[in-house]
């Protein structure tokens, strides 16, 4: 079902695209008022549908038509909250704003594959977390279905309680392993990670090799979905060896997805290089979270050996691994 729905973002400058968005909205506020909350004063409903159209164009805002074939089946509608956001916010949480499937299009499957876009666009953005009020007679049932839970906290907005749920990353099947290019290459520069995996932290200049346009789609790839970049992903030969090396997106790390980023760049690596012997690594021996990783992925201990860190001087402990099997 995922694959099947066609994804719109609303432009604001697309004028039919926002008449069935305001087409949509109506009908999504008329069956809130037919469900007990407090009618919405028309003048105000227009208002307020023209101020969500104005604000569209954000890159962590989504506001996404969606259709089976050309059949309009509904609308999501959800944002990453930050500090300096107008009303109530839970900074870094994922907030599902609006959410609307037609009525003849519900029990279907529609609602949990639009809600797993949502979530996979809310991930990628960086949330960990993500929340809600729901409509108590068609959205709580279908809310509490999706895996979310009554905090019994209520929104000073609506009045309505609200509903939380952690963020899991999910992979869409659509990820490629692509060349650098200027923009890609300028994002991953500027990844920052936290401590202690700042080591880890883009530091290069217009001279780094990062920025080595030689190397761009035969040393140095990135794993994108779309125009989101999940990863840096890096080879080297040496004799029948291929020397591999990746960095997730630090919006992505610490979410368990780690093993499976690192049989998507295997498997990306070897269909792009046409590489059929062994795959190799090295790995600070103290970062444990990148070797479980690599262990759950299929890579196993060879040796230790000391080499010098990027950027300094300074000598420090790295495992060898080898890709033993692809579990």
């Amino acid at each position: 079902m995922e694959n099947k729905i066609k994804y719109v973002q609303l432009s604001v400058d697309n004028k039919e695209e926002c008449a069935v968005f305001e087409k949509l909205m109506a009908a999504y506020v008329k069956e809130l008022d037919e469900h007990g909350h407090d009618p919405m004063p028309e003048g105000f409903l227009q208002k307020w549908i023209k101020s969500i159209i104005s604000i569209q164009g954000a890159s962590d805002r989504h506001l996404e038509l969606c259709y089976d074939g050309d059949t309009l089946i509904g609308f999501l509608y959800g944002k990453v909250d930050h500090e300096d956001h107008k009303g109530f916010v839970k900074p870094g949480y994922g907030y599902i704003m609006e959410f609307y499937v037609k009525p003849e299009y519900r029990r279907r499957g529609y609602g949990r594959a639009m809600f797993r876009r949502l979530e996979w666009l809310l991930t990628h953005d960086g949330a960990d977390k993500m929340y809600l009020t729901a409509d108590p007679v068609t959205g709580r049932p279908f809310w509490e279905a999706m895996g979310f839970l009554a905090t019994g906290e209520r929104s000073p907005e609506n009045k309505m309680e609200i509903y939380e749920k952690s963020a899991s990353f999910d992979w869409s099947g659509r990820e490629k392993l692509m060349p650098l290019t200027e923009e890609t290459a300028a994002e991953i520069g500027g990844w920052r990670y936290e401590s202690p995996y700042d080591a880890y932290s883009f530091r290069g200049d217009a001279d780094s090799w990062l920025m080595d346009r030689s190397t761009w789609g035969t040393e140095q790839f990135c794993l994108a979905d779309g125009d989101r970049i999940i990863g840096h992903v890096t080879c080297q030969n040496d004799g029948d060896d291929l020397w591999v090396g990746w960095s997730m997106a630090p919006r992505l790390c610490g979410k368990g997805s780690g093993a499976a980023f690192v049989k998507k760049c295997v498997t990306g690596l070897r269909r792009v290089t046409g590489h059929k012997g062994r795959i190799m690594l090295r790995v600070a021996a103290w970062n444990q979270r990148a070797i479980h990783a690599y262990q759950k992925a299929g890579f196993t201990y060879v040796e230790t050996i000391q080499d010098e860190i990027a950027y300094s001087d300074h000598m420090e402990d790295f495992w060898v691994m080898e890709l033993k099997s692809v579990n």
